[in-house]
C-alpha cells in the first residue's frame, strides 16, 4: 500500500509522486536517445552532401555535424515522450518512458539540455543554415506534438524524409551556393529517406493499423511496396543526373547493377517470398555495403585525381 505525502495543499499517494519525480538511469537515457537508429544516417547524409560540394571538407562542417547530432537526439526524445501511452498499450517497452524506466519529468529535463546544445550550435551557423535548422526543429516538434504529423498519412513520410534532405542542404551550402547539383543530391536523399520510412511502416503495419494512421495503413502493404520501387528508381535517376553534369565521377555508375540487390527483396516481398519483418534488416545490410563502397570509391577517385 502506498503512503501519503504532502504536495502543495493536498495529500497524494507516493505512487502519484513517482509519476512526476525525475527518474533516470544511464540505460534509460541510452534507450531514449537511440542515436544509432537514424543518427548515423543523418550524419552520413550531411557529410556526403559536403563531399559533393567540396572535397576534402574542412572544419567549417563541424557546427553542422553538431547540430545534426543534437537535433536528431531532440527528435528521438520528444517522439518517445509523445508516444509513451501508445507504446505502453502496444507493449513496445523499448521506450523507457513507456516502461517507467525514465520519468516524463526527467525526459523533459533532458530535452531542455539538448535545446541548450542546439542553441549554441545554431549560433555558429550561417544565416541560411539557421533558418534551415529552425525548420528542422519545427518539423521534429510537429511530427510528435500538435498537428502530430506522424499520424497523418502522406505527411508522415514527407516529414521523415525532409530531415535528411535538409541536413544535406545545410552541409552543401557551407561550401557552395545552392545550385542544381545541391538540390538534385538533396532530392536524392529525400527520396531515399521516403523509401526507408515506407519500409519501416511496412514492417510495423500489423501493430500500427489498430493504433495509428500512417501512409502504409492507408495504402496497404502491396501498394506501399510498389511505391518503394518507384521511389528508389527516381532517386537513382537523380543521382545519374549529377554524374551527367560532371559533379560526380562516371566510375560510380559501375555500381549500377548493384540496384538489383536492393530491389529484389522488395519484389520478393510483393510475391510473398520475403518476410516483411526482415525486409528492413536485409535492405539496411545491403544498402550499407553498397553505400560504403560508393563512398570509398568516390574518396579514392578524388584523392588519386587530386
Amino acid at each position: 500500500m502506498g503512503h501519503l505525502f504532502p504536495l502543495g495543499d493536498r495529500l497524494v499517494n507516493d505512487g502519484e509522486v513517482g509519476a512526476f519525480a525525475p527518474t533516470v538511469s544511464l540505460n534509460a537515457i541510452g534507450r531514449i536517445v537511440r542515436f544509432h537508429e537514424y543518427g548515423p544516417c543523418y550524419l552520413v547524409s550531411a557529410l556526403a552532401s559536403a563531399f559533393v560540394a567540396k572535397f576534402p571538407v574542412d572544419g567549417r562542417i563541424l557546427p553542422v555535424l553538431i547540430f545534426v547530432a543534437a537535433s536528431s537526439v531532440f527528435g528521438f526524445v520528444i517522439n518517445d515522450i509523445a508516444d509513451a501511452d501508445l507504446d505502453k498499450k502496444a507493449g513496445k517497452l523499448r521506450n523507457p518512458v513507456a516502461s517507467g524506466d525514465l520519468s516524463v519529468g526527467a525526459a523533459w529535463i533532458f530535452v531542455v539540455v539538448i535545446l541548450g546544445v542546439l542553441i549554441v550550435s545554431i549560433y555558429l551557423l550561417s544565416f541560411l543554415n539557421r533558418l534551415l535548422g529552425g525548420l528542422v526543429i519545427l518539423l521534429f516538434a510537429v511530427y510528435s506534438f500538435g498537428p502530430r504529423v506522424k499520424a497523418r498519412p502522406g505527411l508522415d513520410i514527407v516529414c521523415h524524409a525532409s530531415w535528411s534532405a535538409t541536413y544535406g542542404l545545410m552541409a552543401y551550402s557551407v561550401y557552395r551556393p545552392v545550385d542544381f547539383v545541391g538540390v538534385a543530391f538533396c532530392g536524392t536523399l529525400f527520396l531515399l529517406s521516403m523509401f526507408v520510412e515506407l519500409v519501416n511502416e511496412i514492417r510495423d503495419y500489423d501493430s500500427d493499423r489498430d493504433m495509428i494512421r500512417t501512409t502504409v495503413t492507408l495504402l496497404g502493404k502491396k501498394a506501399a511496396l510498389k511505391a518503394c520501387i518507384i521511389l528508389f528508381f527516381s532517386a537513382f535517376a537523380l543521382l545519374v543526373s549529377i554524374v551527367l553534369v560532371g559533379r560526380l565521377p562516371w566510375a560510380l555508375l559501375a555500381y549500377s547493377p548493384s540496384i538489383i540487390f536492393l530491389v529484389t527483396p522488395i519484389i520478393n516481398a510483393l510475391r510473398h517470398q520475403q518476410n516483411e519483418q526482415t525486409l528492413v534488416s536485409v535492405l539496411v545490410k545491403r544498402g550499407t555495403i553498397i553505400g560504403i563502397l560508393l563512398l570509398v570509391t568516390y574518396i579514392a577517385l578524388k584523392v588519386i585525381g587530386g
